[in-house]
């Protein structure tokens, strides 16, 4: 395969860390946190030391800038894993705030957005696909994003980059042309405009969590998520998914999970602490079955 590098780059400094060539396509994209501030030159310089064994293929400053420190003919050294490496596209990003949630700026995520992009059309990945699922790691067809985190013990790429992968990808399938809905189930075909998903369909895993799931509900409820997120329908979504469900909230005046599980003693016995599963029945059964969601 003939491997090209982004045009979108603003300084490149090759980094001796890295494996000549890559010996495996490139179908998956991991992004990773640089857990601090560094510009895309202070990157590589950290990346530049034989002794320090670490790499990656572009670094994106706070200030948006794209750096290239391994070309993508090349695997970097990134993700612990020499297979992840080997097909992936490695991204280390700048964080403009600490620990936990490892912030970045809004034109940092802007610039990772734009570039992932680039990857995703320069090496013929048809769709950006995210479920937060470790096991569908190598299942491209599934999922062909990941994360650091599942190969060491470690917290890259971040709660903020993690928690926005389903927005990242998002947004790149409308660069590429189609609209995935944060999980699957495309609209729109390759070289047409993308077709807009209706504003109350909100889908997760192929079910329409629409009837438990009212975006400015969940801001106006929980101040963190809102400060987070702000009006953005799709993050607000994915954070509902990944964590809203799990902790509990309540997202719509019309289901509130702790009733709903207290008020149906088959399905408590059946799911019991389980929440997102409580969600779940109630999209696909509950509600068709007349039991009351509040």
């Amino acid at each position: 395969m003939n491997y090209s590098n982004s045009p979108l780059i603003n300084y490149i400094r090759i980094s001796p860390n890295k494996t000549s060539p890559r010996n495996h396509i490139i179908d998956t994209i991991t992004i990773h946190c640089m857990a601090g501030n560094l510009s895309i030159e202070r990157c590589g310089e950290v990346f530049a030391p034989v002794k320090r064994g670490a790499s990656s293929n572009y670094g994106i400053g706070s200030d948006g800038r794209i750096a290239l420190y391994v070309e993508e003919k090349d695997r970097s050294w990134c993700t612990s894993s020499a297979a992840n490496d080997n097909r992936a596209v490695t991204i280390e990003v700048a964080n403009d705030g600490g620990a936990p949630d490892w912030h970045v700026s809004d034109k940092a995520m802007s610039s990772l957005i734009s570039l992932a992009a680039d990857i995703c059309k320069r090496n013929n990945i048809k769709e950006l696909k995210w479920q937060a699922d470790k096991s569908l790691v190598g299942q491209v067809s599934r999922q062909n994003m990941t994360v650091h985190r599942w190969f060491a013990a470690k917290a890259c790429p971040g709660e903020y980059l993690y928690r926005n992968h389903g927005y990242i990808a998002d947004e790149v399938n409308k660069k590429l042309g189609i609209y995935t809905g944060s999980t699957g189930g495309s609209h729109g075909m390759s070289g047409l405009p993308a077709a807009p998903c209706p504003a109350q369909t909100y889908k997760y895993q192929g079910y329409d969590y629409s009837a438990v799931f009212n975006p400015s509900y969940y801001a106006d409820k929980y101040p963190d998520v809102k400060k987070a997120f702000g009006a953005n329908d799709k993050a607000l979504f994915n954070h509902f998914c990944l964590y809203g469900m799990k902790e509990g909230r309540l997202a719509s005046a019309d289901f509130n999970v702790n009733k709903y599980r207290e008020s149906y003693a088959d399905l408590k016995n059946a799911f019991g602490d389980n929440l997102p599963l409580y969600y779940k029945h109630y999209i696909i059964f509950g509600k068709k079955e007349g039991r009351k969601g509040v």
